[in-house]
């Protein structure tokens, strides 16, 4: 063969490699290979039922590249070449064009000894540091909550989900409230020490705290007619709470008070689904809770920011007659005061849960729990007791016969 054809080198001195046949006069069972290699290309002869191996002696020989400097990798019709197979398992033919690519021996090694950067994250590491952030991102556990404190470990919301511009149903204007600023009132919602102190006594666990559409807010204004609108509304006991945050105009959010209750009139959903006397009753319970838990911070003097709880959450003129705030929010949520012997109940709960506040009081403002300041609510078996004086009242007024 003509010596051109190696590979840009002239190398006329080098016999040709004829892969073990020791007779080159037998050429009728040789065939010859074509070797591409950086871009030139190099003929080999060998037998037609050579093994592998001798194709890659062949190559070491006409290319120069010493075995035990460079390690080859040679491909047929994209398929890799392995030393203990025979060229014909691979169906290469006469004149076939084999490609080959060479690896430094010393720079396969360096390699395998070298760390790696512990600065650059591989595909799998950077998955996983994607996925952490992202359910971060969703459970607000990376934000800083207003109030500097977290929700309860188990009994918490696990998602918040504010509307975004898009999601508004009408064109916002320039003093619509960013969706950062409505995710941010969620995460101060969620994090109130009355609603974690409540969330936890109660034992309750909500999926997704959300913001509540106000395509929402006006489809339920058609459905329901008189002009209502709709506060917000709890899916499948507690799977998600929607909340109505912004006003009519979209230019503000409701008050922060006004938005608790709310929000505490959906967590009643979590155990109770119409609007019956149970539902209301339990509904002024846990504005009392929470009610009664500011007042307790205050008095105790515990500060957010450097403000008293009463003025982040808005309710200094309700803590102040605990009572009256509790029945009137009831009157104005079920737009009608309570029946004579609801009230009863509602007066018993006040009485007693004031009296166990006042007790917790005179123990120590200084005492806690694990998860808090010490509550001051009313415990399981104050409730029980309380359950048993409504049932027995209610067979009593049952009893009771019918006025002419």
């Amino acid at each position: 063969p003509d010596s051109k054809e190696t590979a840009g080198r002239q190398q006329p001195q080098l016999p040709r490699p004829t892969a073990g046949v020791a007779n080159p006069a037998v050429a009728a069972a040789a065939m010859r290979l074509q070797l591409q290699y950086k871009g030139s290309v190099t003929p080999v002869e060998m037998e037609a039922e050579a093994p592998a191996q001798c194709v890659f002696d062949a190559a070491h020989s006409a290319l120069g590249l010493a075995s035990t400097e460079w390690r080859l990798k040679i491909l047929s019709k994209g398929k890799q070449l392995r030393v203990e197979d025979s060229v014909a398992s691979h169906g290469i033919a006469d004149g076939a064009k084999l490609m080959v690519m060479a690896s430094s021996v010393a720079a396969v090694e360096s390699g395998q000894r070298a760390q790696s950067d512990p600065t650059v994250r591989g595909f799998a590491a950077e998955d996983s540091e994607t996925a952490r952030r992202t359910a971060e991102a969703a459970s607000g556990s990376d934000e800083a909550s207003p109030w500097g404190i977290s929700q309860h470990a188990e009994h918490k919301f696990c998602r918040f989900e504010p509307c975004t511009w898009q999601s508004l149903g009408t064109r916002p204007s320039s003093r619509t409230p960013h969706a950062f600023e409505a995710r941010r009132l969620l995460l101060k919602l969620a994090t109130d020490p009355a609603v974690v102190h409540i969330m936890a006594q109660r034992q309750y666990r909500v999926g997704t705290l959300a913001e509540m559409d106000p395509i929402d807010d006006h489809l339920a204004e058609k459905m329901e007619g008189g002009g209502s609108r709709l506060l917000g509304y709890n899916t499948n006991g507690g799977m998600s709470i929607h909340v109505r945050l912004r006003t009519r105009d979209l230019t503000a959010f409701e008050p922060y008070s006004a938005l608790v209750d709310t929000l505490l009139h959906e967590l009643v959903h979590n155990e109770v689904g119409p609007h019956n006397d149970h539902f209301w009753h339990l509904f002024g319970q846990l504005k009392a809770d929470y009610l009664h838990h500011h007042a307790s911070l205050a008095r105790r003097g515990v500060l957010f920011g450097g403000k008293s709880s009463l003025q982040l959450a808005g309710i200094a003129d309700q803590v102040s007659d605990v009572r009256a705030a509790v029945l009137s929010t009831i009157a104005k949520d079920r737009m009608a005061p309570l029946p004579p012997l609801q009230q009863a109940l509602m007066e018993g709960y006040l009485t007693v849960s004031a009296a166990g506040a006042a007790a917790a009081r005179d123990m120590g403002s200084n005492s806690r729990t694990p998860d808090g300041p010490a509550p001051t609510a009313l415990t399981p078996a104050d409730r029980a007791l309380l359950a048993d004086k409504a049932e027995a009242r209610r067979r009593e007024q049952a009893q009771k016969p019918a006025p002419p």
